[in-house]
């Protein structure tokens, strides 16, 4: 077994995130699990840890200073929770993706992420999402690092490459024709004329700007949104695009690369969920159970604007969700005359009366412009992380407003 640290330290990860993936991997559940998952033994990761510790115990470097002592709790309990479950999953995918990389156990730990675990990210700030990226990232590429350097885990990893492509192998022939058949109908559209492919519909373009917001004009939205809804109303094939077209120029004058690609990939990422969201507010299925709450395109711009603005979790907490699958939570944040206002709406006299469980009241009861600015993008993000608008007959029942609870959270 090597002396010190496998491959030394990631140049493209700072020591302080090193240090903190060293001191989880340290804690005495995901010592044991990792032990395990490697087939290095507590003993032997207790020793790599200890030395690797030793080794940059003196190194300085710079910390996620905007990133409170509670949120730094949350997000390594998480972490530690997520990779733990990763080492417990019988299938040992991590063997294999750890030969790939450390981005590559870092995209498998994101997929082992819990729901709730995922519900409170996404609503966490963009810096308390950077650090888990980070530190999970750090944690990823020690495990990777000592399945490639040490004999035993890697040769343990090799075997299992084998067996899953030798698997692989056996089952080609019989989805070779399930394959082809769509590969060729694939090809077939890609050399189809360019007016055949104009036919499949047209796209409707929402470019975001700097601060991730939108570009265009008021009338220019106005305009945009009106037409997504009468191709909706029409039933004509289109599709719903978010773009960042000055996000390069944006990045130009950063000499960190790291730095540089940690953003765009945010960037990205913000972009692609309300690309998604964007798409499931203007379906045939949202249009038929919102269209009450949406009398105008004024009304629309509002929701739009929102679903691009995400939501910031501050004030006070309204629960939204459902107990019918899919089951989901939607929760949103109010101001103070956002709660005067959905009192009112109740008719229950006090804010505390909303106390109640599921069936005591329900999301249409709320004021419409709760409705529309907090309610509507909440609950398209939500149905869109739990990928349910992802098939195109999707039940628009889950977007029904009577169907959502709502109580004080």
């Amino acid at each position: 077994m090597p002396e010190e640290l496998p491959g030394k330290l990631s140049p493209s990860i700072p020591v302080a995130l090193t240090k903190v993936a060293l001191r989880l991997i340290g804690a005495s559940d995901l010592a044991d699990a990792i032990g395990d998952l490697t087939g290095l033994g507590r003993t032997s990761i207790d020793s790599l840890v200890r030395t690797a510790k030793t080794q940059i115990a003196d190194r300085a470097s710079a910390e996620f200073t905007a990133v409170g002592d509670a949120d730094r709790e949350w997000a390594e309990s998480m972490l530690s929770r997520t990779y733990v479950r990763l080492a417990a999953d019988p299938a040992r995918p991590v063997m294999s993706e750890s030969l790939i990389g450390a981005e590559a156990v870092a995209r498998l730990a994101g997929a082992a992420t819990s729901v709730e675990d995922l519900r409170v990210l996404d609503s966490s700030s963009d810096d308390v999402q950077a650090y888990v990226t980070a530190v999970s990232e750090a944690i990823a590429y020690l495990i990777s690092q000592w399945y490639s350097t040490n004999e035993e885990p890697n040769r343990a990893a090799m075997s299992q490459v084998a067996g899953e492509t030798l698997q692989t192998v056996r089952g080609l022939q019989a989805h070779l024709d399930a394959v082809i058949a769509p590969a060729m109908r694939q090809l077939q559209q890609s050399t189809a004329p360019a007016e055949e492919q104009a036919s499949q519909g047209e796209q409707f373009i929402f470019e975001l700007d700097a601060d991730l917001q939108l570009r265009a004009s008021e009338d220019e939205l106005a305009d945009l949104v009106q037409a997504a809804v009468v191709a909706v109303y029409e039933e004509r094939p289109f599709r719903v695009q978010v773009t960042l077209p000055i996000l390069d120029d944006q990045l130009k004058d950063i000499d960190d690369v790291m730095v540089a690609s940690q953003i765009r990939r945010q960037y990205r990422a913000k972009a692609r969920r309300a690309e998604l969201a964007l798409s499931a507010f203007f379906s045939a299925q949202v249009e038929s159970v919102w269209v009450a709450y949406l009398r105008s395109v004024s009304d629309r711009l509002v929701v739009v604007r929102a679903i691009v603005a995400g939501q910031v979790p501050a004030g006070s907490k309204l629960d939204v969700w459902r107990t019918e699958p899919p089951i989901a939570s939607a929760p949103v944040w109010l101001t103070p005359d956002e709660i005067t206002a959905v009192v009112e709406s109740t008719r229950l006299g006090e804010w505390n009366h909303l106390r109640g469980g599921a069936g005591w009241r329900a999301a249409d009861e709320l004021p419409p412009s709760v409705i529309r600015e907090k309610v509507m993008p909440s609950i398209l993000a939500e149905l869109v992380r739990r990928e349910v608008t992802t098939n195109e007959g999707w039940d628009a029942e889950a977007a029904l407003l009577p169907h959502w609870h709502i109580g004080q959270g």
